[in-house]
């Protein structure tokens, strides 16, 4: 062997053997998860419960840094940019790996080919809202209103959100016309529906707590295939005679190429925490029901088939991509 290919022979051997040692290692410092939404969405707020609670399995602290607006795509594309040492994770969602692909015609990234699924952490079931000043109390009364008025509004957490793709399925199921009102996150639209600047809303039952308790807004159904645990006394739109059924999600994901070692270790991290009675406790005050422990590669599946579902419904509802 010459001695050029002895050279390059060692050099082989010892990237792999960096590699190979930087995956045991992991994780020797902070990891940092971007959350592509608001700090107090509803998203930021389940991460705020699980992450901590994950970092005494992962040895290593998470840093979770907020970048919200623009329907999430400037933090998502950050994420996607990022070197796949596992030391920069995505707080996923349904717009960031589902819907987005689906409405935008230059996405700045590509959630089938920049991103691997780690974790898959909880689903919030959808509840539609309305102020109690319109003294609407069925799903069928709100449609009467809204084919009667032909301009109601609704609100959402932002363009491509399990909120707003409800509102666009029960528009599709209907022949309603509402006008979308998207904003950065769900605090400030879910006070603007309690004050009946909007008409109506979809969205987890913890944004819509202060108004429920304050009673300023009544519930009308929830977009699930079952009732939720948390409101088993409120009929599902299914049950209603509205074929709506959507799930709010949220996991976490790596920039592919991320090693298969690194990945399995922050999965069976927040796997784990999911587990703890705490934990669950605290995520049910915010209307989250926690996932069946799933792989990497069952999270991927089904991550790969609700993007092709959400697809289907958005071209269902005519929503052209920008």
């Amino acid at each position: 062997m010459s001695v050029k290919m002895i050279g390059l022979s060692l050099s082989l051997a010892l990237c792999v053997g960096t590699a190979a040692l930087a995956q045991q290692d992991y994780p020797n410092r902070p990891v940092h998860v971007i959350v592509p939404l608001p700090a107090g969405s509803a998203a930021d707020g389940v991460a705020r419960i699980v992450l901590p609670a994950a970092e005494k399995y992962l040895g290593q602290p998470f840093i979770i840094e907020n970048e919200g607006g623009a329907a999430s795509i400037p933090g998502t594309a950050r994420a996607a940019k990022s070197e796949p040492d596992g030391y920069t994770l995505l707080w996923g969602t349904v717009a960031t790996q589902v819907s987005n692909p689906n409405m935008f015609k230059a996405l700045p990234y590509d959630p089938a080919k920049d991103f691997t699924a780690v974790a898959r952490v909880v689903g919030q079931s959808m509840m539609l809202a309305v102020p109690s000043s319109s003294e609407i109390d069925t799903v069928a009364k709100f449609v009467d209103k809204a084919k009667e008025a032909g301009n109601l509004s609704f609100a959402s957490a932002g363009i491509g959100t399990s909120a707003h793709l409800c509102a666009e399925l029960l528009k599709l199921k209907t022949g309603i016309t509402l006008r979308h009102i998207p904003y950065q996150g769900g605090s400030q639209s879910a006070l603007d529906l309690m004050r009946g600047e909007t008409n109506m809303m979809f969205y987890s039952l913890a944004q819509f707590q202060p108004g429920l308790q304050s009673g300023e807004l009544t519930l009308l159904g929830v977009a699930g295939d079952k009732r939720s645990k948390f409101k088993p006394d409120l009929p599902t739109l299914k049950e209603q005679g509205f074929d709506v059924v959507l799930t709010s999600w949220y996991g976490v994901y790596a920039r592919s190429g991320t090693a298969p070692e690194i990945v399995d270790k922050v999965a069976d991290a927040i796997n784990k925490a999911l587990k703890d009675p705490e934990v669950v406790a605290a995520l049910d005050k915010t209307g989250s029901e926690v996932y069946a422990t799933a792989t990497p590669a069952e999270y991927q599946a089904f991550t790969d088939a609700e993007r092709k579902r959400y697809g289907e419904i958005i071209e269902a509802a005519g929503i052209p991509k920008s």
